[in-house]
């Protein structure tokens, strides 16, 4: 897919000049600026979906909604501990 790009004079001369010390394309420079951007901005989601989830976890345990299962009967509600069949 074909992107065009727009920079102003002065963004386009930054670019040119680093692209000329680094011996590399404008594009190449550009491509691998846009793919930094988008991976933080994934991290960013990422650590706003914890957020929300620690924050949806604190108003459930605020309401009493949390509770707490011994190890044992977690193993035996998920059949962990069911003998094995051979």
């Amino acid at each position: 897919m074909a992107m065009t790009l727009r920079l102003s004079e002065s963004d386009d001369r930054l670019l040119t000049d680093r692209a000329r010390t680094e011996n590399r394309s404008k594009q190449e420079i550009a491509r691998e600026a846009i793919r930094a951007y988008l991976n933080d901005q994934d991290r960013r989601i990422e650590d706003l979906e914890d957020d929300l989830a620690v924050a949806r976890y604190s108003l459930r345990r605020e309401l009493g909604e949390v509770t707490y299962t011994r190890h044992a009967e977690a193993r035996r509600t998920l059949g962990l501990d069911r003998p094995a069949h051979g």
